[in-house]
């Protein structure tokens, strides 16, 4: 029985590791054909404003939630 679970255990390990190969390798031939493209000062400055709100939402999101979770452990405090 030890066997056995030791066996999947390891198939499972390597079969996640070459996934994880497949995965990185696309990510490495992504980042040439994105380079292609210049963008001008306009478009980064946009792309760039873009992004910081998002981070900003994404940064209210998990105040929110920690507020929440924080409210409900210690009240009085």
């Amino acid at each position: 029985m030890h066997l056995l679970t030791a066996a999947s255990f390891l198939a499972l390990t390597f079969a996640s590791q070459a996934a994880l190969a497949q995965g990185q390798a696309a990510k490495v031939l992504a980042p040439e054909t994105a380079a292609a493209k210049a963008l001008s000062a306009e478009e980064g400055a946009a792309m760039a404003e873009v992004q910081r709100k998002r981070a900003e939402a994404v940064q209210r999101t998990r105040d929110e939630m920690l507020k929440r979770t924080t409210r409900s452990i210690c009240i009085g405090c």
